[in-house]
């Protein structure tokens, strides 16, 4: 009893230890260096008006997932000698309701970029969500499990930001995802760095009153033109921002060493002054939505010294007069989109000049699109219902948009244009409108939920539709199971299941025990099963399709079932199972 009480009291202390370092890394990392009486604010985030929408895999991963197989045998633990788990990953190619049109890729074909990490203080894993910001992915949200992993393995490649948030504690981060590969971004609270920076004006004289965001954290300088972040998690690509009324806004990646001071002198930044861009867009044809105003760099990657994801993708409301101020001397691309329109022009090639506005008005036209309603089973029109229309692989034809090799993916954060998706409301009569792109492939998918989100529907449209009909209707999720079954064992053995690249919570499993995995949505799942670096399943993975209730065997090597020694499992960070601590105990 004693015992159980010097543990208990032991984790109370760690939790209390690990929360008061939390609070003071807030404390010290929020210490500004500003003049007496100011504050910094943080700027209006365009960006954010035009999130992209999920990805079809997001969209129809299962609401609620169980890992429902016991870890308790005759009312002990289960014990296992093993040192490393079984990683199983479980991964939704496709859902049962996703629309797929005969000879054309399915939708979301080009979501396959991965990325996993975690947020970690010491060794302790902090809960948190990772929130991309900026990209193609704008509007996806990752959450951490208990030990602050997540992961996803159905992203758009290309450039992006992301905020990632744990314990009131926010970074800003940029990660790079490649079509088929896996990024890692992982963030520690543990060890911050102290970081100094100087900025100048074009004379050379420090600039006063600059508005400094590092990592996501505000300071403004002081009259030398120097900031100071007392606190700043560690990061080779962090990014930092600089602003001022007057000055072009300047963007940077910089590096922070965890622990360590950056010294002033390292990173000085000089700051030009700004040009104005004022966007007037003509009276409203086709849709009742927005416009949308993209704004791209006419050279890509040799201009990132600007964040033209904050203020790009932006919504317009025809008729009206969007100005950006602060901008940097740049020969700058403008596109405006708007469904059922053609816009008149629908690229410009604007000069932006210190001290002067660049002015650019664009009229529309009608343009090639089709009309539809969304109505529910009853064939009740459905009001307020999201609606979006995309291209099998919204990247590729992104990219085929703008005339691109995929390289400027990894040059700028570009967002997801209207020709590769474009979303819409329908309006009280359960109508919408969207443009379309015959010249961008014959075949888009649309797909839509209603406003209380009890209501799907997808369907494929052709360069012929003129009118549509989408039904939406309840869909059944989270009834079907996976039941991991690993024959031969003597003992327990710890596993750690993913479902899309977020993991769940390892399990140690008695021997003869199989997992079932429940909650899942129908369709075709792909699994990869791992135990220390081993593939345990031929050719690497297998794909299976799941309507029901299914069963997965997976064969175990030797050292999985016998398990490993002492040392081995110290080495590890494993306690020892009670057959091994004492005399004679087994393994090997």
């Amino acid at each position: 009893m004693a015992k159980s009480h010097s543990k208990t009291l032991l984790l109370l202390l760690s939790g209390a230890a690990l929360a008061l370092a939390l609070l003071l890394l807030l404390v010290l990392r929020d210490e500004p260096e500003s003049a007496p009486g100011e504050s910094a604010e943080a700027p209006v985030d365009l960006g954010a008006a035009f999130p992209a929408p999920p990805s079809p895999g997001e969209l129809s991963a299962p609401v609620e997932v169980e890992l429902s197989g016991p870890a308790r045998v005759e009312g002990r633990e289960a014990e296992t000698s093993v040192a490393w788990p079984v990683k199983v990953e479980l991964e939704l190619v496709r859902g049962a309701h996703i629309p797929r049109a005969k000879g054309v890729p399915a939708m979301g074909s080009g979501a396959t970029a991965r990325l996993r990490g975690r947020l970690a203080f010491g060794e302790s894993g902090v809960q948190g969500r990772v929130a991309f910001s900026g990209g193609a992915n704008a509007g996806r949200v990752l959450a951490t499990n208990e030990r602050g992993e997540y992961g996803a393995l159905d992203l758009y490649p290309g450039l992006a930001e992301v905020r990632v948030t744990a314990g009131g504690y926010e970074s800003v981060r940029e990660v790079q995802l490649r079509a088929g590969q896996t990024a890692e971004l992982n963030v520690s609270y543990d060890l911050p760095g102290q970081f100094y920076c100087q900025v100048f004006d074009r004379e050379g004289k420090g600039l006063e009153g600059v508005d400094v965001e590092l990592d996501g954290s505000h300071v403004r300088t002081n009259e030398q033109g120097i900031s100071h972040f007392g606190a700043t998690p560690g990061g080779d690509v962090v990014q930092l921002v600089l602003r001022k009324e007057g000055f072009a806004t300047q963007s940077a990646r910089v590096s922070v060493a965890a622990g360590r001071v950056t010294e002033l002198g390292r990173y000085a930044f000089t700051m030009q002054p700004a040009a104005a861009l004022e966007v007037t867009l003509g009276a409203r044809v086709g849709s009742r939505e927005d416009a949308v105003v993209i704004l791209l760099p006419e050279v890509s990657g040799m201009n990132r010294s600007y964040p033209w994801h904050r203020v790009s993708p932006a919504r317009v409301r025809p008729g009206t007069t969007l100005r950006l101020d602060d901008l940097p001397p740049i020969r700058l691309s403008v596109r405006v989109f708007l469904d059922g329109a053609k816009a008149e022009p629908e690229s410009t090639l604007a000069f932006l000049d210190p001290g002067k506005v660049e002015q650019v008005t664009v009229a529309f036209e009608p343009g090639p699109a089709f009309a539809g309603i969304a109505v529910d089973g009853q064939g009740r029109r459905l009001e307020g219902a999201r609606i979006v229309c995309e291209a099998p692989d919204r990247t590729a034809a992104t990219l085929q948009y703008l005339e691109q090799l995929p390289r400027v993916l990894e040059e700028e954060i570009v967002p997801s244009f209207p020709p590769g998706a474009s979303e819409a409301r329908t309006n009280f009569n359960g109508e919408f409108v969207f443009g379309s792109w015959p010249k961008l492939g014959e075949v888009r998918y649309l797909w839509g939920e209603s406003a209380d989100g009890k209501l799907w529907g997808g369907r494929a449209v052709t360069a012929a539709d003129t009118q549509v009909e989408l039904v939406l209707a309840p869909v059944e999720s989270g009834r079907a199971a996976v039941s991991l079954v690993f024959p031969g064992r003597k003992q327990g053995l710890p596993v750690v299941v993913s479902i899309g690249g977020k993991p769940r919570e390892e399990v140690v499993l008695p021997a003869d025990e199989p997992l079932p995995v429940s909650g899942l949505a129908t369709g075709t799942w792909r699994a990869r099963a791992t135990w220390n670096g081993r593939s345990l399943l031929r050719g690497g993975q297998e794909e299976f399709e799941l309507l029901a209730d299914r069963t997965l065997d997976i064969q175990l090597p030797e050292g999985a079932i016998v398990g490993q020694d002492a040392d081995t499992l110290l080495r590890a960070g494993r306690s020892l199972p009670s057959f091994l601590a004492t005399p004679g105990g087994g393994g090997r």
